[in-house]
């Protein structure tokens, strides 16, 4: 009988802290559920969804069509962020690519140029929706406006100026990072290209010795 009773016991405790922790994750969950959702965080997920999908443009960019079936496993390899800078008051969107060669001092000329080639790539995939068919700062405002705000809750009628605001406030990134093989056999650092999204080829800013990778 007593050990009938420890056993009746030790069922009425497991189920209580069960219980207990059921209660405690819907508790979790109703929580999160009340928590607004601000535009900027909406702008930063819908950056985010946009970027990974430039990763396959990329990738078959500069991998031979005989090599295609690769793409999926390289994916791992090209790395996405979408971050708020309170410093610079900015939303960076990052992408950052590993490379085997070129990122020495002799070839500050040829990486430029792929820097911005990149750049480019990735800008070309973000607003490849837009209905304008040349770059322009309209057609930037109008992508960021779709992504910074619900599809409910759109103000196409925004001020002018706002619109440029929000363009000059958001930065695309692309960094060009050694492996570690070739970081320590040359002893190379990574460059960055940077600048928004409305920016001409020429003026996109590239960095030499970046650390944001």
């Amino acid at each position: 009988m007593k050990k009938l009773n420890k056993i009746f016991c030790f069922i009425l405790i497991f189920l209580y802290f069960a219980l207990s922790a059921k209660s405690e994750e819907k508790d979790v969950i109703m929580n999160l559920m009340k928590r607004p959702l601000n535009y900027l965080d909406l702008g930063v997920i819908n950056l985010e969804k946009d970027l990974e999908k430039s990763i396959d443009r990329i990738i078959k960019l500069f991998t031979s069509p005989l090599l295609t079936n690769l793409i999926e496993d390289r994916k791992d390899e090209v790395e996405t962020s979408v971050v708020y800078n309170w410093r610079k008051t900015a939303v960076i969107a990052s992408v950052s690519i590993p490379v085997s060669r070129g990122l020495q001092e002799r070839d500050y000329l040829s990486s430029s140029n792929k820097c911005r080639e990149l750049f480019d790539q990735v800008r070309y995939t973000l607003l490849r929706t837009q209905p304008q068919s040349t770059l322009s700062e309209s057609q930037v405002a109008s992508y960021l406006v779709e992504r910074f705000y619900p599809p409910s809750n759109q103000p196409w009628a925004l001020p002018e100026s706002y619109r440029k605001s929000l363009v000059k406030v958001v930065f695309l990134e692309v960094v060009l990072r050694p492996t570690n093989k070739y970081a320590l056999s040359q002893k190379v650092s990574p460059i960055s290209c940077i600048g928004n999204l409305s920016v001409e080829r020429s003026n996109i800013k590239v960095v030499y010795n970046s650390l944001n990778y």
